[in-house]
């Protein structure tokens, strides 16, 4: 797809979502920060009963008035019920916009207290492992599935909520990431998808349309690009997770669905199709399509890969949904929309022989998990959370909902280009440095930036992931 300065879509996916994880992980956000009916708010409990009369009241003479029904409805004299609730949204107006949910909530549910804890993403991450380890776990928290949850649920430290929100689950992209083995503990509020984003002008300097569909079609443009002497490919290798896109995709492709489903059930990389992967990037790295100094370069950085596609210095770079703002910041800019380039976005490539097709894409889940002893009341929040106007409400902090009904508020084309890829997709893998624990996470991204660096083999490095895996 290509969009221009004045929001021209040239082109588009046709859409659906159907997320297809049953196992997962999870870890660091990679981005620092990727219709049917909307599920409605959660309705007020249901009033209790009118006393009954004791045994002892049935004993005593006819002439004894009856108990009169009580003057207030019963669901005034509710418990009062609070909610322990961590997020990371911690600056305006996002901060500001949660707190609104949870006050409307609120004032819906007159029983109900929300405490709100609000926290840096690094610093949440220290202070849940450590409420973790004291079993001291929040009502509902930010969670990004995976590895780490299924360590949480292993400890017994979540609840499994499937029974609660199969009226709200159909409507929501992203929630296999928070599913083990037929169990819910989780629902996502915000979903990515990694792509290639390019700038259309330097491609048709070269005499091309667009990045290919195929592995093979790649590689031809990427000489095709270098001919014309213009740098083909960003890559923030020295930040690890960038170039972790390219591995990652590859495996998706040369795995498929199955495929990686069956490495998150048994920690084993060392299969064929992971080492063909490894393969793939030394070939890649082979026809130096990167800019110079990329082994040390960063993600978001003046010479580092979004830098150098915000200043033309490259055609294109492998990247979640957060690039085109990426681009304008580095530029000065306050929109996506003021770049002085043609922006494009399009999927990966397919790979000839591999299992995966073009339909399983590759991004990120956002959403929150209900803690061991929540109470009800908090599945109730996380549903409302979750739903159509809800979504609409905290769109500026999305930018794509989970919910598909409030497709509505994307708008942007950029954005719109990877919703549509999103509701194209049969199967999310999720980020394999969030997917599998922190660990593993961390040796996937080394391993990375060895191949980049051609410092290693596929052999081995699946062989050491494995290794970290336990598999």
């Amino acid at each position: 797809m290509i969009t221009t300065k004045t929001h021209r879509v040239r082109r588009a996916l046709a859409l659906t979502v159907a997320l297809g994880l049953t196992a997962a992980a999870c870890g660091g956000d990679d981005d620092g920060d990727d219709a049917e009916p909307a599920g409605e708010p959660a309705d007020d409990a249901a009033e209790e009963p009118a006393d009954e009369p004791s045994d002892e009241a049935a004993d005593e003479p006819a002439d004894e008035p009856a108990a009169e029904p009580a003057d207030e409805p019963a669901g005034d004299d509710m418990e009062a019920v609070t909610i322990d609730w961590w997020h990371i949204q911690n600056t305006e107006p996002s901060q500001g916009n949660w707190q609104a949910v949870a006050d409307q909530f609120m004032e819906e549910h007159p029983n109900v207290q929300i405490d709100i804890t609000v926290m840096e993403n690094e610093a949440f991450k220290a202070a849940i492992q450590t409420n973790m380890q004291a079993g001291d776990v929040p009502d509902l928290f930010q969670s990004w599935g995976g590895g780490g949850l299924l360590q949480q649920v292993d400890a017994g430290l979540v609840q499994d909520i499937s029974g609660d929100v199969g009226d709200v689950t159909g409507e929501l992209t992203g929630v296999g990431s928070f599913e083990f083995d037929g169990a819910l503990y989780g629902l996502p509020w915000k979903v990515g998808m990694v792509g290639f984003w390019y700038n259309a002008d330097l491609f048709e300097q070269a005499g091309l349309d667009a990045p290919a569909d195929t592995w093979d079609g790649l590689l031809e443009q990427i000489q095709t690009l270098k001919d014309a002497g213009i740098t083909p490919i960003a890559v923030g290798a020295g930040d690890q997770w960038p170039a972790h896109f390219w591995y990652s995709y590859l495996m998706v492709r040369l795995c498929g669905s199955e495929g990686m489903v069956d490495i998150a059930r048994d920690n084993d990389f060392t299969r064929e199709c992971v080492v063909e992967a490894g393969q793939k990037i030394l070939d890649l790295v082979a026809l130096e399509p990167f800019q110079e100094g990329y082994l040390g370069a960063g993600w978001d950085a003046p010479d580092g890969e979004s830098g150098t596609m915000a200043n033309e210095q490259a055609a294109m770079d492998l990247m979640g949904q957060w690039a085109p703002g990426a681009f304008a910041a580095q530029l000065g800019l306050e929109d996506a929309s003021e770049i002085p380039w043609t922006v494009g976005w399009a999927p990966f490539p397919e790979v000839s022989g591999g299992a995966g097709v073009p339909t399983e894409g590759f991004g990120g889940v956002d959403g929150f998990v209900v803690g061991k002893d929540a109470p009800p009341e908090a599945v109730e929040f996380l549903k409302y959370i979750v739903s159509a106007d809800v979504q609409r409400q905290i769109s500026p902090d999305q930018p794509l909902p989970a919910n598909r009904s409030a497709s509505d508020v994307v708008t942007d084309p950029n954005q719109q280009a990877v919703f549509a890829g999103l509701s194209d997709s049969t199967f999310l893998q999720q980020y394999l440095d969030q997917f599998f624990t922190p660990e593993v996470g961390a040796q996937v991204n080394e391993q990375t930036a060895m191949l980049f660096a051609d410092a290693t083999s596929p052999d081995d490095a699946a062989a050491a992931i494995t290794a970290t895996a336990g598999g």
